[in-house]
This record gives structure tokens, C-alpha cells and sequence, in this order.
């Protein structure tokens, strides 16, 4: 008898619990703009979805046609939260955070936005952001037909041992989207002829495309799947 009402108690007890359980849950911890708890969030965030878009396609140009761009980055500090809008400008309205483990949301201070996310961090401030994503696509050492030797470390490059100044342009409104169908991923160099090196996976290596501005007139267009590369870098 005593078995059996155990067994029944447990039956009636259960819906409850469960409703704690996810009581306790949405009940998420919420920290907004100005709050002294928001420092030990400090860094770069991007979201998960971004990150696995990031994988899927292998470049930058393929994972950010994919989403809204508007809303895939973060940066956390001095107690404010920045929303990088497509890292063209940033929105600092007052937001406010809903962490749940490592990862976070992000809500308005108001009652008539829906929440964002998740976001997980992406590195710390001090930090360069475009490296940090840069080094989501590739890393590695690579030997190019002209025996040169790339090397991709945490997002920088460096061109037969001497550090290379080329940084992904995590902006693609700059290059003019009106004009310019854009592909693989882009970066920006310094003291060369053209501005940009795009790098494109192909197979086991990567081909890197010469290209520039399309207000260019002068600019000879490119198709990355039939023109021929300005170098071929294979696996060391």
C-alpha cells in the first residue's frame, strides 16, 4: 500500500517539478548597459548560426550572404554593448544581455524586441577582430607554384617569414555591392598595384584572385570559377 501511494505521489509530483525545471530556466540571468557585472563579458561575440555558416561555406562572402549581416557581431565594453550593423557602423542603443552558460542574447531595454542569438564569444578586445575571423577559414602554412611560403597564424599572414599586412575586409558594403559580385574571401592589402587578394577553396588548395574597386573602369572583371588565379597556394 505505502509502495503504491509512493508511486503515486511521484505521478502527481512530477508535472510540478517539471515546471519549476523550466520556470527556472526562462528565469535566465539579465544584465544591461551600465551594469557593473557586463565587464566580465568584455570581447568580441558572433552568433553561433554565423559560425556554422563560417564552416559550411569556407568564405567570408558565401557565410555573410547567408544571413543578415545586420546581426551577426557584437563588441562588449566599457558597460556598453555595440551592435556591429554588417561592421559598416554600430548600434548602441541600450541593450541588455540574457546569459544562459557561455552563451548570450541580446534583448532591448524595452518590452518590444525580439531577442538575438545565441552570441558566443569570439576573443577578447585586445584582440584584432577580422583576425579572429580570418582564422575561422584557414590556417596553416601553404607552398604557392612560385615556391612561395604562406602562412595563416590566428588570422595573420606572413609571406616567406615576413609578416604580410593583408586583413580580411569584414565590411562588404565598401566594395560596392551594386556593382561588384563578390566571392570568397576578401582582403584588403597595402602598397600593392590592387587592393584586394581573394582567397577561394578549391579542392585541397586555395586560389588567390588580383582584384580591385569596381569603380574601377579599368578593373578586368573575374570570374572565380574559369579565370586563372594570381597564385595557387597548396598544403606544406
Amino acid at each position: 500500500m505505502q509502495s503504491r501511494l509512493s508511486r503515486f505521489t511521484a505521478l502527481l509530483l512530477f508535472p510540478l517539478l517539471l515546471s519549476c525545471a523550466f520556470s527556472a530556466m526562462a528565469a535566465s540571468p539579465k544584465i544591461c548597459t551600465g551594469n557593473v557585472g557586463l565587464s566580465k563579458f568584455d570581447g568580441y561575440w558572433t552568433t553561433s548560426h554565423f559560425l556554422n555558416l563560417l564552416k559550411k561555406h569556407g568564405d567570408w562572402t558565401g557565410a555573410m550572404k547567408a544571413m543578415d549581416s545586420q546581426q551577426v557581431g557584437l563588441s562588449i565594453r566599457d558597460g556598453r554593448i555595440k551592435q556591429n550593423l554588417a561592421w559598416h557602423e554600430g548600434d548602441e542603443t541600450a541593450y541588455c544581455l540574457r546569459v544562459a552558460g557561455d552563451k548570450i542574447w541580446l534583448v532591448s531595454d524595452g518590452k518590444h524586441r525580439a531577442e538575438q542569438g545565441p552570441y558566443q564569444r569570439l576573443g577578447t578586445l585586445d584582440q584584432n577582430e577580422a583576425d579572429l575571423y580570418l582564422a575561422r577559414i584557414i590556417q596553416g602554412c601553404f607552398v604557392s607554384e612560385e615556391k612561395e611560403q604562406w602562412c595563416f597564424v590566428d588570422g595573420k599572414l606572413s609571406i616567406n617569414g615576413k609578416p604580410d599586412k593583408a586583413k580580411l575586409s569584414l565590411d562588404l558594403s565598401e566594395l560596392d555591392l551594386s556593382e561588384l559580385d563578390l566571392y570568397g574571401t576578401p582582403l584588403r592589402v597595402e602598397g600593392r598595384k590592387l587592393p584586394f587578394w581573394y582567397l577561394v577553396k578549391r579542392g585541397d588548395a586555395w586560389a588567390v584572385f588580383d582584384d580591385d574597386y569596381a569603380s574601377n573602369e579599368k578593373r578586368v572583371p573575374v570570374d572565380p570559377k574559369i579565370s586563372k588565379p594570381w597564385r595557387v597556394l597548396r598544403k606544406q
